[in-house]
């Protein structure tokens, strides 16, 4: 089960381990954990997340983490993993990823030159999907969670699964090893919103430091992974939480915190601009 093994090693790690300030000469300076994004933006935010910049793993993490990975694979047929950075020991390193977030709004009727486009060409509105997942604990009855998706209506394309599968989905249990009382102190709705707008290789800043036995054969990769993205969204908030390409497959970052990246230095962004992946 995701995460469960990384959470037992990390719970079993001394308390008394000394901390390393590694923010020591950090060229990043930001005062903001998530970014926020007003019902008015109309245009596109640059946000980076950081290798150092994050909280750890928790239990809840892995039942978010898990919720997300279900939905998934019912949704592609297939079965992937959603690993967290430290399944892959990405945090022994230092590494950014940028990403853009698209506006919230944008017009709901899009022109053509100076004429509507006619409504006989246009898809039905997306719809948004609600997935209900009995989770089962270690023993006693399942408490039922739902994971509410929707797309992101600031992406220049919509992904088809939000026109092909019904509103109201039914999902297998979800077995977990904890019991009843967690489960039944956890957030029961959780809404994210999910879009394929960035790049086919946006994690290829960690494509050096991923054992070559992780990474995926792209033959085997699903449509969906490409420019994978989901947002967890909080009131006007959005912050990343599972992004995907054609190499890695999916990562969790819901415990990272978001950068606006307009504090960045110039010279820190051609650093991390000059770490391309080569494949030997």
């Amino acid at each position: 089960m995701l995460f469960i093994e990384a959470l037992s090693k990390a719970n079993s790690q001394p308390k008394t381990r000394p901390l390393i300030n590694k923010r020591k000469n950090r060229t990043i300076i930001s005062n903001r954990d998530s970014v926020a994004l007003s019902s008015a933006a109309h245009q596109v935010k640059e946000i980076h997340l950081d290798s150092r910049e994050k909280t750890p793993l928790t239990p809840s993490n892995s039942i978010f983490a898990n919720l997300i990975e279900h939905v998934i694979n019912y949704l592609t047929g297939a079965k992937l993993t959603l690993h967290s950075p430290e399944e892959l020991n990405l945090e022994q390193n230092d590494w950014q990823l940028f990403l853009q977030v698209p506006p919230v709004n944008t017009e709901n009727t899009k022109k053509q030159g100076s004429y509507l486009v006619p409504a006989i060409h246009r898809q039905p509105p997306a719809k948004q999907l609600i997935f209900h997942i009995p989770v089962k604990p270690a023993y006693g009855k399942t408490i039922e969670m739902t994971l509410l998706l929707s797309a992101h209506h600031g992406s220049p394309e919509i992904p088809q699964l939000f026109h092909l599968f019904p509103k109201e989905n039914q999902l297998p249990a979800l077995n977990t090893p904890y019991t009843p009382e967690f489960i039944d102190q956890q957030i029961t709705h959780y809404h994210v919103l999910l879009d394929q707008d960035g790049e086919a290789d946006q994690l290829s800043p960690l494509y050096s430091y991923v054992n070559q036995s992780r990474i995926i054969d792209e033959h085997a990769s699903q449509p969906l992974l490409s420019g994978l993205r989901i947002w967890r969204a909080k009131g006007n908030i959005l912050n990343p939480v599972v992004l995907g390409d054609n190499r890695i497959g999916m990562l969790f970052f819901g415990h990272y915190h978001p950068l606006d990246s307009s504090n960045i230095s110039l010279e820190e962004r051609q650093r991390q601009s000059n770490k391309l992946y080569t494949k030997a």
